[in-house]
């Protein structure tokens, strides 16, 4: 004669049990809010996890709607609403206008129109040939809100001003390692040569690059000799 065995409670349960369906995937982009903008007309985007921004800057007009429910496409992803839909494709973008590179090429289209653009993080570039820089800090001490700061790269060369005095040098870069020539430049004296002189010496040393996205680079020696730049001036 066969034995039954009755199974326990907690076991009848969990064999009839429905597990829930996996979690939709979350509006927005992971990780906040998504950057775009474009050139001619000038336009930007924003998207997080509420809301989507579309500005024409040069009409001074915006357009708002609900963040939707991202598509996840082949090449990258897609919003649509009754009013704005953009597409991301996860692909190298120049802005058009300077030597920024991008992420994403982004396309939106708002209330029928058409607009082509960049998005994402800037990008670091592989070389500092042909870029252009304002310097936002010498050894941690931000400088003033002028245009006498910045440093310039060509191919082999620098050029370079810290508020008083044009400087420059050839230059070589080793990936991540950038050796200066002797810096040679003119000689006014001026009321203000502390960002110059204490410039000088961070220049003096081969110089560890430092990148944080594309838009800003830090320039060392040592930990307390430092030049810090952004993207333009």
């Amino acid at each position: 004669m066969k034995q039954l065995f009755a199974l326990p409670l907690t076991a009848l349960a969990a064999a009839c049990m429905s597990y829930p369906p996996p979690p939709p995937i979350l509006p927005g982009p992971p990780g906040g809010a998504y950057r775009a903008q474009g050139t001619e007309p000038f336009w930007d985007l924003t998207i997080d996890p509420a809301r989507m921004v579309f500005t024409d800057r040069g009409n001074n007009v915006s357009v708002s709607q609900p963040t939707p429910r991202v598509i996840v496409g082949f090449a990258g992803e897609i919003y649509q609403t009754p009013r704005i839909a953009v597409n991301i494709v996860h692909q190298p973008c120049s802005d058009g206008m300077s030597d920024r590179t991008y992420r994403d090429k982004v396309q939106v289209t708002v209330d029928g129109r058409l607009f082509n653009g960049c998005g994402g993080e800037p990008r670091s570039p592989a070389t500092l040939a042909n870029t252009r820089w304002r310097v936002a800090a010498v050894n941690g001490r931000s400088t003033p809100a002028a245009n006498d700061y910045y440093m310039n790269f060509d191919a082999a060369r620098f050029s370079a001003k810290f508020g008083c005095n044009g400087m420059g040098a050839d230059y070589r870069q080793d990936g991540d390692t950038l050796t200066s020539g002797p810096v040679i430049g003119t000689k006014i004296a001026c009321p203000d040569m502390s960002y110059e002189i204490a410039a000088g010496q961070v220049l003096s040393q081969p110089l560890r690059l430092t990148w944080a996205g594309g838009d800003r680079l830090r320039l060392s020696s040592g930990p307390l000799r430092t030049i810090d730049l952004t993207r333009g001036y």
